[in-house]
């Protein structure tokens, strides 16, 4: 049993009473420390004035940090997790294989049954098994449809697709489909356009309509001037096409001229020679001050960017202070695509090193063929190197596009103007070839001429039939309106009787639903006792498997549990009988304690509890273990209290992850610390505040050096360190004293507890 916790308050209180002992203690004995964070103090008068510091004082700058509250938790190393093993089974305790105490592993053998009854167990299972067996047939002869069954499904199923005829049937009566409905209207609207195409071919026929005349007219005087332009083609001369092919050839011989000038373009090739010249530059001075060897993505960046992308600041890395090799070792870093054992070539081997700058207020931009690094003073300037290959290089590309951009559209034309050129002389010569081959001409021709003869022939025979119809076709399209006209009526008629059922016929339909439905009532009544009487049987074979399976896992458990095995990595906390003891069932054999799984059982105050929640991390320490520090969880936090002479605490549990190396007994002490909140602010140590008759105050190094007292609102502490509301800002000295200058580590400053501050920087 733990000793209650006092309250966090109180144990900063006597905490703070302790340390103060301890430091008077270990001054007057002349023992030295060397402190890796400041130990808290309280508050001493100046021994050097207002003004001044005295020998035991130090200034110490204000910080911006997180103070945290924590809770202590004392308790004892507990092994939650422990199992009573027994038999199961009445016997004798044949063997105990081990003792009291001992360290087993997982499915260890611990202890065994007599012989005798482990055989009876055997038997029993063997037993088991047989049952199951015979359940297990009994209960598949209970699923097999019988034939009595079988012939009332099927009764079931004619009866119900009896009553969907006929529901189907009558619904398809009173509410015909709506698909039978569109096709039947759709069917009446083609008849009804078959008929009205029939009475406008007869109205054709019999008076053409004046736009049918007027159209055959037309074609008719078309025709005739067809013929008059084939008649006079037949005399044509062939002197037109000679003149238009002489054309042809001289434009072609001009638009091939045009296209080989500009294939020899010496302005594109010139403009890609400098684009090349200008870029080789600027790959040249990217090497020759950084080392690296520049790919395209590179040579695209301006020089800010790209020295932005390596990296690399020239100002810095060309100082002659910057540590280019801080292992000592003079070689190139690879984590960097920059060479150190470049820029170590010119600040350390170039003679005139000391003249390269990385700005220049005193120079000007000028394109450059060659990398020229010299300044007009005799300087070495790389700003002024790389943006004048850079330049350079963007104004050769852009010329190179508008030089590419002008020939692309110039050869374009030149290429267009041939096409053009081509096909105009292989059309002229065409034209020539058939006036000038004789026959073949003539032929031609002579086909034009007849097809011109026959099209006019028959735009005059149109015109005579429109003015004057045939009495055989009229008599034809005077039939074939009249079965039109009867396909109409058919088609409405069919449409009504869809729409509107005759009465008589629906009330059969009714009858025939009303006998289909009682008809498939009755088979399903005789259908569902059938299945209720064969469901109970089901059901009461299923519970007999069910049973025999449960006492054959019962049965093999015993059985099992006849050699008790340890359930895990752990020991043995008890033995409570010995060897050839008789025993029942339920007797305990032994206890074996899990070693793996640790808590730390501990208890808080009523003030501390409600700052509690579970699965918080928190940080375990024992003193049997000084010198390590375990991690933990809370897993528990009682919502039960218990009051002891008016102490009012509430048990937690706390879950330890135990490293492989560490082996704990049960029952030592151990103290947790839980972080139950963190608040940001400018942080002091207590130990620099001091208090006078207008409040708090601490002495602080002013602008003109000198030691001033300045007044402080303090918010949350945790005993050690403060947090100032106002007074203060981030930076500022402050006055605190220490027990010698010698005594403390000149690289440290003060900080919370459990963290290591940065350097300090005063």
């Amino acid at each position: 049993m733990t000793e209650p916790p006092t309250s966090r308050r109180r144990w900063r209180r006597w905490l703070l009473i302790l340390l103060v002992c301890v430091v008077a203690f270990t001054a007057a004995a002349g023992t030295h420390f060397l402190l890796d964070m400041f130990v808290p103090l309280y508050p001493f008068g100046s021994n050097g004035g207002d003004g001044v510091l005295a020998e035991n004082e130090r200034l110490i700058p204000v910080r911006l940090d997180s103070l945290l509250s924590e809770i202590s938790i004392n308790g004892s190393v507990a092994f939650s997790n422990k199992k009573d093993m027994t038999f199961g089974s009445s016997g004798f305790v044949s063997e105990i294989l081990v003792s009291e105490g001992e360290v087993v592993s997982e499915g260890q053998a611990l202890a065994r049954l007599d012989p005798e009854s482990v055989a009876n167990l055997s038997r029993a299972i063997a037993q088991a098994n047989l049952d199951h067996k015979d359940a297990l047939d009994a209960l598949a002869d209970a699923k097999r449809p019988t034939l009595q069954v079988s012939e009332a499904e099927a009764a079931a199923a004619n009866a119900a697709l009896e009553l969907h005829n006929a529901r189907e049937a009558l619904a398809d009566l009173l509410n015909p489909k709506a698909e039978d409905i569109a096709n039947s209207e759709a069917a009446l609207a083609d008849a009804e356009l078959e008929a009205q195409t029939a009475q406008d071919a007869l109205d054709d026929l019999l008076n053409p309509k004046p736009e049918t005349l007027a159209a055959a007219e037309d074609a008719a005087a078309q025709t005739r001037v067809e013929l008059r332009d084939a008649e006079l083609a037949l005399d044509n001369d062939a002197a037109t096409a000679n003149d238009n092919l002489a054309i042809a050839e001289r434009d072609l011989a001009v638009a091939q001229m045009n296209l080989d000038a500009l294939n020899g373009s010496v302005r594109l090739k010139t403009a890609w020679d400098t684009y090349d010249d200008k870029r080789q530059d600027y790959t040249n001075v990217i090497y020759k001050w950084t080392g690296v060897k520049a790919t395209d993505d590179d040579l695209a960046m301006t020089p800010t960017d790209l020295f932005a992308a390596l990296s690399f600041v020239p100002e810095q890395v060309y100082d002659r202070n910057y540590p280019l090799f801080p292992d000592g070792r003079i070689t190139d870093d690879p984590d960097t695509r920059w060479n150190e054992l470049k820029v170590f070539g010119w600040t350390a081997l170039y003679p005139r090193s000391n003249l390269i700058e990385a700005e220049c207020d005193h120079y000007t931009y000028s394109p450059i063929r060659q990398s020229n690094t010299s300044s007009a003073n005799g300087e070495f300037c790389i700003q002024r190197d790389m943006r004048n290959a850079y330049d350079a290089l963007v104004s050769a590309g852009n010329d190179l596009s508008s030089t590419e951009a002008e020939y692309d559209g110039s050869l374009a034309t030149a290429k267009e103007a041939l096409t053009r050129a081509e096909k105009a002389h292989s059309d002229a010569q065409e034209a020539l070839d058939r006036l000038t081959e004789g026959s073949i001409g003539a032929a031609q021709l002579q086909a034009r001429y007849d097809k011109a003869q026959a099209d006019y022939d028959a735009a005059v025979r149109n015109l005579d039939e429109l003015k004057n119809p045939d009495a055989a076709e009229v008599e034809t399209k005077r039939k074939q309106l009249a079965m039109a006209q009867a396909k109409r009526d058919t088609a409405a008629e069919t449409l009504h009787t869809l729409i509107n059922p005759d009465a008589e016929e629906v009330a059969a339909r009714r009858g025939q639903l009303a006998l289909a439905q009682a008809k498939l009532d009755d088979a399903n009544n005789a259908l569902q006792r059938l299945d209720d009487r064969r469901e109970m049987q089901v059901a009461l074979q299923e519970a007999a498997v069910a049973a025999a399976q449960a006492k054959i896992d019962g049965e093999t458990r015993r059985y099992d549990d006849s050699t008790l095995k340890a359930p895990w990595d752990g020991y043995i906390a008890s033995i409570p009988v010995e060897e050839g003891e008789e025993i029942e069932p339920f007797k305990v054999i032994l206890t074996v304690v899990n070693t793996g799984i640790v808590q730390i059982e501990g208890s808080v105050d009523e003030i501390d509890v409600l700052s509690l929640q579970r699965d918080t991390a928190a940080s375990v320490t024992l003193d049997a273990l000084p010198d390590r520090e375990l991690e933990g969880v809370v897993s528990s936090v009682s919502s039960t209290a218990s009051n002891q002479q008016g102490v009012v605490t509430f048990d937690v549990k706390i879950d330890v992850n135990i490293p492989d190396d560490v082996t704990l007994q049960e029952g030592l002490s151990a103290v947790a610390k839980v972080g139950i909140s963190e608040e940001r602010g400018l942080l002091i140590p207590t130990q620099a505040v001091q208090y006078g008759d207008a409040g708090a105050y601490v002495r602080m190094m002013s602008e003109d050096e000198t030691i001033v007292e300045q007044p402080v609102t303090l918010g949350s502490s945790d005993g050690f360190f403060a947090i100032v509301e106002a007074g203060l800002s981030e930076g500022d000295r402050i006055v605190m004293q220490v027990l010698s200058e010698g005594e403390l580590n000149p690289e440290v400053t003060f900080g919370p507890r459990g963290r290591r501050p940065p350097p300090r920087d005063d």
